[in-house]
């Protein structure tokens, strides 16, 4: 599963569920989750996105968090599924 955080500005971010997890934990809402925008800083609006294993986005960035040394780094890569 994907989530899509969305400004209002047009900047969108896509994370894999399974990445927030093993950063914020398991039993954390990802509609709850705070992103913010480096271009505007307005309100984000959170949207979960089930993908299909055999109609994958293709040339799609996703972020993925790292945690290091205690702090969550941010880098981007392909999706792959």
């Amino acid at each position: 599963m994907l989530v899509k955080a969305e400004c209002s500005c047009g900047n969108v971010r896509y994370c894999r569920s399974a990445d927030l997890m093993m950063v914020y934990g398991g039993g954390v809402d990802p509609l709850t989750l705070k992103f913010d925008c480096s271009r505007c800083k307005p309100q984000i609006k959170i949207t979960l996105l089930e993908v299909h294993p055999e109609h994958l986005p293709k040339r799609l960035m996703i972020h993925k968090p790292m945690k290091i040394d205690g702090k969550v780094h941010w880098h981007t890569e392909r999706f792959r599924g």
